[in-house]
């Protein structure tokens, strides 16, 4: 006698900390890092909400391992880079991930745990700095610059999405019974109703990178 064997069973993959973490991330890219809960967690992977414990201590633990996976995937800039291209390409890098990622920021600024992630994204900024000849001090100033500008395009980007329709309407409303009282905003008004924030930051960062130039010859 034979027997058939059912071979369409669905093997689950085992849960562990990196795949509970990776969950939380998909999860709040695509409903808000406000909506996540255990409950919920554990409902996106197949688990009960109490099962996660075996492997993450509570929700803080959960959203600290989100914030590192966020800067994990920064990639590091090419050794080979001048000094200038690198801090370009850890700058573009960052914002990159801020974007994918728009909840994180609120999560830098709201929890005061400093992770391992973003001091290792700090200290190879710093290392640029120091190895292009910058003093201590300079480095210093240079890197609360870099991460000011970073951090604030990312909280814009994440608390002001682009203009909606009602948005340019009032804004054109606004514009025809201001006649000739605000010249120059009526000439960028193009500009300003399609502002893009990636844009908007590359062209600082480059303004940045310029002045540290600039400074970093009177040195030399």
């Amino acid at each position: 006698m034979t027997y058939d064997v059912d071979m369409t069973t669905e093997t689950r993959s085992p849960l562990t900390r990196e795949r509970i973490i990776e969950a939380a991330v998909g999860f709040a890219d695509e409903h808000g890092v406000a909506e996540l809960s255990m409950r919920k967690l554990g409902a996106e992977l197949g688990v009960e909400a109490m099962s996660l414990y075996n492997h993450v201590a509570d929700k803080g633990d959960i959203l600290d391992g989100m914030i590192d996976q966020v800067f994990l995937s920064m990639p590091p800039p090419e050794p080979q880079l001048d000094w200038r291209d690198a801090l370009r390409q850890a700058g573009v890098g960052a914002m990159n991930a801020f974007t994918a990622h728009p909840w994180v920021v609120n999560l830098l600024v709201s929890r005061a745990s400093t992770r391992a992630a973003a001091l290792a994204y700090m200290e190879r900024i710093l290392a640029i700095l120091t190895d292009a000849g910058f003093s201590d001090a300079d480095t210093h100033h240079a890197w609360q610059l870099l991460a000011s500008h970073t951090i604030g395009y990312a909280i814009q980007q994440a608390t002001n999405p682009a203009a909606g329709d009602s948005d340019a309407n009032a804004f054109e409303t606004w514009l025809s019974r201001a006649g000739n009282s605000h010249p120059n905003i009526t000439r960028l008004a193009p500009l300003i109703m399609n502002c893009q924030f990636g844009r908007e930051y590359e062209f600082g960062l480059e303004v940045i990178i310029d002045g540290l130039a600039s400074r970093l010859s009177l040195i030399d």
